[in-house]
C-alpha cells in the first residue's frame, strides 16, 4: 500500500473515531441533563395533569385544584375558578426544576431544611401531589433556599433531600388559588351611581355628559350640602380593579341585602350589587344587563375615516374604521354576558375599603 492511500485510510479512521465521540458525548450531555432534572420527562405529560394537592402539617388536605376541560377550579370554594396562570407557573416549576445540591439524607436533619415528613403536627414544610402527570409528582417542599430561585425539596418516600435551582408555591388556603378579579370598569365609564341602603333615603350621583368634571348629587338631605362639589367623584373609580378576598355560593345569603348601589355607564352597561356585612367581613354580588336606551342617550358621533394623502381612494375589500370607535351595542351586550357567567351564583367577600366605597353612605359627602 503506498503512502497516498494509507494517508486517506488514516483521515477515514479518525474521522470515525471524531464522529463517534461527538455522538457519544451529546447522548452523554442530554443524559446528564435529564437525570439533573427533578422529575424528568415530566413536561411532555403535564397538559395531563388533573388535579394539584397541598398538604400541611399533619398530612392534612390544605387545598386541592382540579382540572375540568380546560380550566381550573378551587375544590374548597365549590368548583369556583382558580388562577390559571398560578396554577400553570407551578406545575412548571416541578417541571424545569433541576437538581443543584445533594442535601442530607438523614431524617434527624430533616426539619433544619424544613423537609421532614409534614404527617408530623409540626411540620413546617408542604406536601404537593399532581395527579394525571408521568413521572407522579409527590413532593416535600421545604424553606427557601439561598439566592432568589432555589428550594429545598426531598421526593416523599426517598430518604434523599435536594436543592433545586427554583421557588415552589406552597401557599396554603383555598383563597390563595382563587381567581381574583371581580370587574374592571374604568371611571371614564361610569355616568350615574344609585345607593340605596336599609333605614336611609336613596341617594343618587350624576353626570349629563362625559364632559362634566364633578358627579352632581341628587337626594340631599334639607339644609344640608356637600363637603365639596367633587367629593362624589370617588364613585368612577369604585369598580375598577375590583378583586375578591374569597368567595362563597349565592346560596349562603338568602337574607336581604343591606344595602344596594346600581352603577351605570355612558355605553349602557348596568351593574347592580348587593352588599351584606357579616361580623368583621364584607361581600358582595353583582349582575349585569345591557340597556340599550342608556347607550343611545350618550351615543358618541363616530368621526369618518380619513383618506389616505397618498392614496386617496379606500380600497373596496378595505373596511373603513375611525381610530377609536366608540363601542356598539354587541360590545357591550357580549361584554354583559361574560360578566354574568362570571358572577352568577356566587358571593364575594371584598375589602373592607372597597365595600365603603361602593356603597358610600351619603353622610359622608356632606358638610359638619
Amino acid at each position: 500500500m503506498n503512502s497516498k492511500k494509507l494517508l486517506v485510510l488514516s483521515l477515514v479512521a479518525l474521522a470515525a473515531i471524531g464522529l463517534g465521540i461527538w455522538v457519544a458525548g451529546g447522548h452523554s450531555s442530554q443524559d446528564a441533563t435529564t437525570a439533573n432534572a427533578l422529575y424528568p420527562d415530566l413536561k411532555k405529560t403535564l397538559n395531563n395533569a388533573t388535579a394539584v394537592r397541598i398538604f400541611s402539617a399533619g398530612d392534612k388536605q390544605s387545598v386541592e385544584i382540579a382540572r375540568k376541560e380546560s380550566s381550573w377550579g378551587v375544590a374548597e370554594r365549590n368548583g369556583y375558578p382558580a388562577d390559571d396562570a398560578k396554577v400553570r407557573k407551578l406545575l412548571l416549576s416541578f417541571a424545569d426544576a433541576k437538581l443543584r445540591e445533594q442535601k442530607t439524607s438523614n431524617p434527624e436533619n430533616y426539619a433544619s431544611l424544613g423537609v421532614e415528613d409534614v404527617s408530623a403536627d409540626n411540620a413546617s414544610g408542604a406536601r404537593i401531589e399532581v395527579s394525571g402527570v408521568e413521572p407522579a409528582v409527590n413532593l416535600i417542599v421545604g424553606n427557601q433556599g439561598p439566592g432568589l430561585e432555589s428550594q429545598y425539596v426531598r421526593r416523599a418516600g426517598e430518604p434523599q433531600s435536594w436543592l433545586v435551582d427554583t421557588e415552589i408555591d406552597t401557599s396554603s388556603t383555598p383563597q390563595d388559588w382563587l381567581r381574583k378579579g371581580i370587574l374592571d370598569i374604568s371611571a371614564d365609564r361610569i355616568q350615574s351611581v344609585s345607593i340605596q341602603t336599609k333605614g336611609a333615603k336613596p341617594y343618587s350621583a350624576n353626570k349629563n355628559s362625559r364632559a362634566d368634571a364633578n358627579f352632581a348629587v341628587e337626594g340631599l338631605p334639607k339644609g344640608k350640602k356637600l363637603s365639596s362639589p367633587s367629593v362624589a367623584n370617588a364613585f368612577a373609580t369604585s369598580l375598577a380593579g375590583l378583586s375578591l378576598s374569597d368567595v362563597q355560593p349565592a346560596s349562603a345569603f338568602e337574607d336581604k341585602a343591606e344595602t344596594t348601589a346600581t352603577y351605570r355607564t355612558f355605553d349602557g352597561l348596568v351593574i347592580e350589587l348587593k352588599g351584606w356585612s357579616r361580623e368583621d367581613k364584607r361581600f358582595l354580588a353583582a349582575q349585569t344587563r345591557y340597556d340599550e336606551a342608556l347607550a343611545e342617550r350618550f351615543k358618541v358621533a363616530s368621526e369618518p375615516a380619513k383618506a389616505d394623502t397618498e392614496d386617496a381612494e379606500p380600497k373596496k375589500d378595505e373596511e373603513q374604521k375611525p381610530a377609536n370607535a366608540p363601542a356598539t351595542a354587541a360590545n357591550i351586550a357580549e361584554e354583559s354576558k361574560s360578566l354574568n357567567d362570571k358572577l352568577e351564583g356566587w358571593v364575594f367577600e371584598i375589602p373592607d375599603y372597597k365595600y365603603e366605597a361602593i356603597f358610600k353612605p351619603l353622610e359622608e359627602l356632606l358638610a359638619d
